[in-house]
């Protein structure tokens, strides 16, 4: 009898793995296998797994055969996404780093961020994360296309605003700002993205504050 369950396998000659033991009862969402870091890449094995009363997931990271990180903010549980469902996107590993992305929203907002996790000097950090959302109302009720990109090694932060293509109302114009990290927040530790996500990243007075 097996201690996990794979999530949605149809074939298992196909089905990917965990990537160490599992608790027993647990559901694997997804695994990936890779070189993660640019200056000192290691091979690791990444992979989602969840209750099977669809509670936190908890991402881990493996790396010759030893786990050398766990957390369960990463990656969204499954009544996370709101209305639009299930918000975890299958893991990806490109250009030196993972990828691990959410996407969700319900009526009127749609929203995806984006992590992008990494080892530099034998630390885990996050490398940087994108938030892009879309509200559909009009411009005046603060509706349009909102993209916040932000890299974490380089410290600078891009973010935009473009409003509803169809107000033919609209006043406010598209804007394009670029600003500068705090400090505090270069290259921080995977175990702050709970705050990160709380946290506004635009360009404005209330950069690095929480929402």
């Amino acid at each position: 009898m097996t201690a996990f369950t794979i999530s949605h396998a149809a074939d298992a000659a196909t089905a990917k793995a965990p990537c160490g033991n599992a608790p027993p009862g647990s559901v694997l969402d997804d695994s990936v296998r890779g070189a993660i870091g640019s200056t000192d890449p290691v091979n690791a094995c990444v992979d989602v797994l969840r209750s099977p009363k669809d509670g936190p997931r908890r991402l881990r990271i493996f790396v010759d055969g030893k786990q050398v990180l766990s957390n369960h903010s990463v990656a969204l549980g499954p009544n996370d996404g709101g209305v639009n469902g299930d918000p975890f996107q299958p893991l990806q590993i490109n250009h030196g780093s993972l990828v691990v992305q959410n996407s969700g929203g319900g009526g009127p907002l749609t929203w995806t961020e984006t992590w992008h996790l990494t080892i530099r000097n034998g630390q885990w950090i996050v490398a940087g994360w994108d938030y892009d959302a879309t509200d559909t109302h009009s411009a005046a009720d603060d509706g349009g296309q909102f993209d916040t990109s932000v890299n974490a090694l380089t410290g600078e932060i891009r973010d935009s605003y473009d409003p509803p293509d169809d107000d033919d109302t609209n006043t406010k114009p598209s804007t394009r700002r670029i600003c500068k990290l705090p400090p505090d927040w270069r290259s921080p530790s995977i175990s702050r993205v709970a705050t990160i996500r709380n946290t506004s990243w635009r360009c404005d007075a209330q950069l690095g504050k929480p929402l």
